[in-house]
């Protein structure tokens, strides 16, 4: 089974699903993920 989590760049902004790969990563955790646009620092 795959796993994704939500991850939000701004307090009021949209929600981007990512793979956490073998990470364990808990909600309200921060994490640092690669997107177009570069490395960005978001909350799950």
């Amino acid at each position: 089974m795959n796993k994704v989590i939500g991850v939000k760049f701004k307090d009021s902004g949209k929600i981007y699903y990512f793979d956490p790969l073998e990470l364990e990563i808990e909600k309200g955790g921060n994490v640092i993920v690669e997107t177009a646009r570069g490395l960005v620092f978001g909350e799950v």
